[in-house]
């Protein structure tokens, strides 16, 4: 391919492909702010197709020279220097009558292949170096071009046949040829080497006269590979830099290229630079150009069998290969600057200080933490040994980091997680039909009313007829490439509606297949005809071809661009069948509906993950050897049937193996050990009913708190239970009134109200009372047969007296009473019964039912007023630790 680089832009013409060895469509590459332009342009007289051609911007970018080059008729053939001139105002190409029609009297080279050539501004000169007919007839002959007069002029000659080199001028008028294949007498044999890199010929321009340069290696004097058909650039300090190549053996064992070698043309040294980013794929012949004085841009190219169309984009400020290209990136070094490092240390010791000055302003309470937190850890129980307290704790922290790194384990499983795929089937009465493509390779082209016109028609098993689905798609468009080249290429696109649909039980309904029958020249019976299957909403021909219907299509732009690539390289193999002529064939597909995770976050947690449903389609396909007989029985040239798998609703589901939510199971068992094996190496230490809710708060919600307990559990003189001693005696910090004597009723007194509290604050934080209200129902229940006989006896009565009964040791005047005061009579209508006598069954009334709570429980009777000597001080902390 010919290439010319035009102030942000490379032209390119010519060239082959997989299809076709010599092709002449121009092409225009736009460099923008932030990325590409790819333009076909129009021609007018466009020249014959041309391969291993050159190509030169001249006249201030007015025009352009496409020079030697073969074509289909020239291919090997010793003709006069064949070149077009196209001007960018009119997009004309002009041709010179030399190119028919040279005589003698004219001088001027052979057109050849594979050579170099070179515009210099500054006397509208093209020079040509070297070059060759073929792989024997090389040529070593150098000429100039005036493109001002038309004329040819051979210049003085290097000595030495050389092709696949490159010639770069530079700023002073020298002409450097690098690489490429030289042709040599080596003890009198001619053969054909690869140019070193360390003799680098150069030719001024201005004194016409070659000198050899010996080049070094900037680096412990390594060079370069040796290479043939490179690419070559030169920067605006007049550095040459190559790209690619391969090593110039024969196809078997030709060796390609992707490396960097850049050429000093000051020192003659060779430096090979350390490139970042993703490289090219290894190429030869690749269109290269300077773009924007430091993009390196490289497209196109071949290696062996494989074509690439490709763009690649090397920053040569910073030696990188660009993935997005960005005409404005800065060159900044990755690293810090110094006055950035200066900055950041200064910001480090500002930040020590302050930290230090916190620390002593705030030490009051920064001791206070640090007494809270020993408090909270140090806990040894009265009596306990400090040797238990402390293997405790050591435990306890050891425990604490096998949990933490078992933790740790656990998130990381679930961040590194794989993703698995789960299928769901369910049995479905009818599903839809795929999209498919019949490409007829080798089938030329009929008038429409000829039977030899390649064509497809449908049916289904019922005899509907789906042909009203098929459409023809326009080659000029998009055309895929299919390597056997068997000839002219024609396409069809079976594309039904949604509610187009197959089903499993005859009746009144479309059918259960597809019959698919090809129509074309039955004397052709080396062509193919190319079947690819596609969903619905995943056919890239809909967006290719601009077929307008309900039907949205869910691919993006990039997969229609690389599922184009892969039909120009012939490389798609997924649902893609050819078929003989003569054969039938069988092709089962099944829908998926497969639906991928998304890359966030928030599918590591397991819970409602995010995917994206991406219609997908698997095929089986089968195919009988062709009938020799088929043309005599059948019109035709082959037959089809497509039909579903299975009558199923597919879908697969991409899940994590593991996440967050799974994890939870993993985490809990683990602490649940750990906590029952410190328990039982430790004993068990009671939990308090309060949580971080009520420990941690602040402020009113504290007050409030404090205050509720305060209204509902009043202190009374006889202290808190577990917090205060029974009696002052009890306490180390009064031990003068151990002897202290006190009325017996009034020490039964202050143990009556702290076993009243005591139940209280038990029943309202530590134990359920399920069980012992159960037992009072049952003793309720069981005096239901006296109740009734006394109430036989006294018709007087009331049948639902809900009075309380004493316990059977007191009489009705000592009984004990319950916190709530009720009336020792019940009144009915005005009449009234005392309780009943003291032979009854006890019955007590509960701390609180339905209608009353705790809260609503009085501690004692404010009634009775009892006074204790001495009385109690609720404000003096007495701890039962002092006891």
């Amino acid at each position: 391919m010919a290439s010319a680089a035009k102030n942000n832009s490379l032209y390119m013409f010519g060239g082959e492909n997989a299809t076709n060895s010599y092709t002449n469509n121009l092409y225009k590459l736009d460099q923008l702010t932030d990325t590409f332009t790819w333009e076909t342009v129009n021609q007018v007289n466009t020249p014959p197709g041309t391969l291993y051609g050159q190509a030169v911007i001249t006249n201030n970018d007015t025009q352009m020279y496409l020079l030697g080059g073969m074509t289909n008729a020239t291919n090997n053939q010793l003709v006069p220097f064949q070149y077009y001139q196209f001007a960018f105002d009119t997009n004309t190409w002009t041709a010179p009558t030399t190119n028919t029609n040279a005589t003698g009297n004219i001088t001027m080279p052979l057109n050849r292949k594979l050579f170099s050539a070179n515009y210099d501004s500054s006397t509208s000169k093209i020079f040509i170096y070297g070059g060759s007919l073929n792989e024997s007839a090389i040529f070593s002959d150098l000429w100039s071009f005036d493109t001002t007069t038309q004329q040819f002029t051979q210049l003085p000659e290097l000595g030495v046949p050389r092709y696949s080199h490159t010639t770069s001028l530079l700023s002073n008028g020298q002409l450097v040829v690098i690489g490429g294949v030289a042709q040599v007498n080596q003890s009198g044999q001619i053969e054909n080497i690869l140019a070193p890199m360390s003799n680098i010929y150069v030719f001024d321009t201005k004194t016409n006269q070659w000198d050899l340069k010996i080049a070094t290696g900037a680096t412990a004097n390594v060079f370069p590979s040796t290479r043939t058909a490179h690419t070559a650039v030169v920067t605006s300090d007049d550095k040459i830099i190559i790209f690619g190549g391969d090593n110039g053996a024969s196809e078997r064992e030709r060796a390609y290229l992707n490396a960097i070698g850049i050429l000093d043309t000051t020192t003659w040294q060779w430096t090979i630079p350390t490139v970042a980013g993703i490289p090219p794929s290894r190429r030869s012949y690749a269109a290269g150009g300077l773009l924007n004085d430091k993009y390196l841009t490289v497209a196109f190219g071949s290696a062996l069998n494989t074509y690439y169309n490709d763009i690649n984009v090397l920053n040569l400020e910073s030696y990188s290969w660009l993935q997005t290209f960005d005409a404005t990136t800065d060159n900044s070094s990755s690293g810090l600057s110094g006055g950035a490092i200066a900055g950041v240390t200064i910001a480090c010791v500002v930040l020590v200080v302050i930290i230090v000055f916190l620390i002593w302003r705030f030490q009051g309470y920064v001791r206070w933490l640090v007494k809270r937190i020993h408090r909270d850890i140090w806990k040894p129980r009265t009596g306990e040994p400090v040797w238990a307290e402390t293997t405790r704790i050591v435990f306890q922290i050891f425990l604490l980091f096998i949990f933490a790194v078992f933790l740790a384990f656990v998130i990381r499983q679930a961040i590194k997680s794989p993703n698995v795929t789960q299928t769901i089937e369910e049995s479905a009465a009818e599903v839809q039909v795929p999209d498919i493509r019949f490409c007829f390779d080798g089938y030329p082209s009929y008038p429409e009313t000829d039977s030899r016109t390649p064509g497809v028609t449908c049916a289904t098993d019922n005899g509907y007829s789906c042909s009203k689905y098929i459409q023809t798609l326009d080659m000029s468009v998009f055309q895929p490439i299919f390597a056997d080249n068997l000839g002219a290429v024609n396409c069809y696109l079976f594309r039904a509606p949604t509610d187009f649909v197959l089903t499993s039980t005859s009746g009144a309904n479309n059918g259960s297949r597809l019959l698919f029958t090809f129509w074309g020249d039955q004397t052709i019976d080396y062509g193919r005809v190319h079947t690819s299957v596609y969903p619905k909403t995943m056919d890239p021909n809909a967006v290719i071809y601009g077929i307008n219907d309900t039907m949205p299509t869910l691919m993006a732009e990039i997969d229609v661009l690389n599922w184009q690539v892969t039909e120009r390289n012939d490389i798609q193999a997924t649902n893609v069948f050819s078929l003989e002529p003569y054969t039938y064939s069988a092709l089962s597909y099944d829908l998926i509906n497969h639906k991928y995770l998304q890359d966030v976050g928030w599918n590591y947690v397991g819970f409602l993950p995010i995917s994206n449903s991406t219609p997908e389609v698997t095929t089986n396909f089968r195919q009988e050897s062709p009938n020799p007989n088929y043309v005599s029985t059948h019109a035709d040239i082959g037959f089809m049937a497509v039909f579903p798998g299975s009558f199923i609703t597919t879908i697969e589901r991409e899940v994590k193996m593991y996440t967050l939510v799974n994890a939870l199971g993993f985490v809990g068992g683990i602490f649940g050990l750990l906590v029952a094996i410190q328990a039982w190496l430790f004993g068990y230490r009671p939990r308090s009913p309060w949580g971080v809710v009520h420990r941690w708060s602040i402020g009113d919600m504290k007050r409030s708190l404090l205050r509720g307990l305060q209204s509902k559990f009043k202190i009374t003189e006889s202290g808190v239970p577990l917090v205060h001693p029974v009696h002052h005696r009890f306490s180390v910090t009064d031990l003068q009134n151990l002897d202290y004597d006190e009325p017996e009723t009034q020490r039964i007194n202050r143990v009556e109200e702290r076993m009243q509290m005591l139940e209280m604050l038990f029943k309202a934080y530590y134990v359920d009372d399920e069980v012992f209200r159960s037992l009072d129902d049952a003793n309720r229940n069981g005096q239901l047969g006296p109740m009734s006989n006394q109430r036989s006896m006294q018709p007087t009565s009331n049948l639902n007296d809900s009075s309380r009964f004493p316990p059977p040791s007191f009489t009705n005047a000592t009984a004990p009473r319950t916190e709530k005061v009720v009336d020792d009579n019940y009144s009915t209508g005005g009449e009234s019964f005392s309780k009943p006598s003291v032979g009854a069954y006890p019955q007590f009334s509960r701390h609180d039912t339905e209608d009353s709570s705790t809260s609503q429980i009085p501690l004692t009777n404010q009634h009775r007023q009892r006074q204790h000597a001495p009385p109690y001080q609720p404000n003096t902390t007495v701890q039962m630790d002092d006891l």
